[in-house]
């Protein structure tokens, strides 16, 4: 329970509580008033019968004080005060006389479904060309988890972020994306890949490593079922004999785009969340050697196949996720009648993608590792003309729950809550808690 009420903002203190027929009002100190009904209350009871805070889950076997098919439907509060501590104290009646449960005031705000706080999503930051990218310290975010933290709310808010001095060296790059969450198993044999432009045999894997040409704005993976969420890029190494702007990285932001394709194309943009775009790949006893500095080859066998939307909504209708790779898109599975109005549409958001307008263009220098979000950002790069420049970058991915995780863990730390409170809070409901203390 908490013991800091006094320094609690007044959206998290109770000021008055009343008992009805059927549930708990309360007034909290900030006029707010929220409603819980007693099987709510009851089924989310903490007390050590109904819930084991070792484990951090319900006691719900037979027997046990959460017994599903024991719990009464119509529970009976036959006490209800706020303790010294500030917290909601029950004592239960009725077929359960003497059952006590004791309820944290901050975990009850971020419950009530009155609360519009709780209805309120994030808004991302949408940028076109003029982005200014966040930079961060290497060191700052190895050792500090409020740094760690601002770093990912960055990603939530931005989808992009530049880590600068991180040791140029694969050691270095592993120790960042580990201090987020364990990387992403690859279908290929390493997880930590490298692109050489010294390897003159690289471009027979992937399109992505034949360096001479362009590489067009997309997202990766769009085959898989689900893709990464972030993309961490590293650069060991970066010369170039011209002092230009060959070999230098682009983002789009996925989000700016459907956001003006919904707004000038709307047609064109209800097929790209309607209509399915088929991808896949097909690697059969392919050698994975992208640099020497690799020792030995790889032999790996890899087959996928994946229907998507380009555009993807959630259940408010708002964009969630970008799948968008020409060079892995497969035979279109559409009807004749739909098939010249589809692919005029994703001409059109191909188009929107590639445009100078929304197309950020900059370096990655040795030492600076990139991390980008994948759901969201298009990345590319330029076309390189002259043979010898030269660049050495490290790559891996994560899984979209091990951002998520890192996140909510750290947005839990900084609640100062105990564990049995945080624990399945929503992800909004962890923003909220992490600020409720006031400064």
């Amino acid at each position: 329970m908490t013991t800091l009420v006094r320094q609690l903002k007044s959206a998290f203190v109770i000021a008055s509580v009343n008992s009805t027929d059927n549930g708990v009002q309360i007034t909290w100190k900030d006029g707010h008033e929220s409603f819980y009904h007693n099987l709510w209350l009851r089924d989310t009871c903490h007390c050590p019968q109904c819930f084991q805070q070792d484990t951090l889950s319900l006691n719900s076997g037979e027997g046990e004080g959460h017994d599903p098919l024991k719990m009464p439907l119509n529970p009976v509060i036959q006490e209800v005060k706020c303790d010294r501590q500030g917290n909601l104290d029950i004592i239960w009646g009725g077929e359960e006389p003497g059952h006590h449960s004791v309820f944290d005031p901050s975990w009850l705000r971020v419950h009530c479904q009155k609360d519009p706080a709780l209805k309120q999503r994030r808004k991302p930051q949408l940028w076109d060309a003029s982005l200014s990218i966040p930079h961060f310290d290497y060191q700052e975010v190895m050792r500090d988890d409020e740094a760690l933290l601002q770093w990912l709310e960055k990603m939530v808010e931005l989808g992009v972020s530049m880590i600068d001095n991180v040791p140029p060296d694969k050691a270095g790059f592993q120790s960042l994306v580990e201090r987020v969450g364990p990387i992403q198993q690859r279908y290929h044999p390493i997880n930590i890949f490298t692109l050489d432009t010294a390897n003159k045999l690289d471009g027979n894997i992937h399109h992505a490593y034949q360096y001479m040409k362009r590489l067009h704005n997309h997202t990766d993976h769009v085959n898989y079922n689900v893709p990464p969420k972030l993309q961490f890029l590293g650069c060991v190494e970066y010369d170039n004999p011209d002092n230009d702007k060959q070999a230098y990285s682009t983002l789009v932001d996925g989000f700016k785009i459907a956001k003006v394709f919904r707004t000038q194309q709307p047609k064109y943009f209800e097929l790209l969340t309607q209509e399915y775009i088929p991808t896949g790949r097909r690697r059969l006893g392919v050698e994975e050697k992208v640099s020497e500095r690799e020792r030995g080859t790889t032999k790996y066998q890899w087959e996928t196949y994946h229907r998507h939307h380009v555009i993807n909504l959630d259940g408010n209708g708002e964009v969630y996720q970008i799948r968008h790779h020409e060079n892995d898109r497969v035979p279109l599975d559409v009807s004749h009648d739909k098939i010249q109005d589809l692919y005029a549409a994703y001409q059109a958001f191909t188009a929107l993608a590639e445009s100078p307008e929304y197309t950020a263009e900059f370096l990655i220098a040795p030492g600076q590792v990139l991390v980008n979000d994948n759901w969201r950002l298009l990345h590319g790069r330029t076309a390189i003309h002259n043979p010898s420049l030269k660049r050495i970058l490290l790559g891996a991915y994560m899984k979209p729950e091990t951002f998520r995780s890192r996140l909510r863990l750290l947005l839990g730390k900084k609640s100062g809550m105990p564990n049995m409170w945080l624990m399945g809070c929503s992800d909004r409901a962890l923003e909220i808690l992490a600020d409720r203390m006031n400064a």
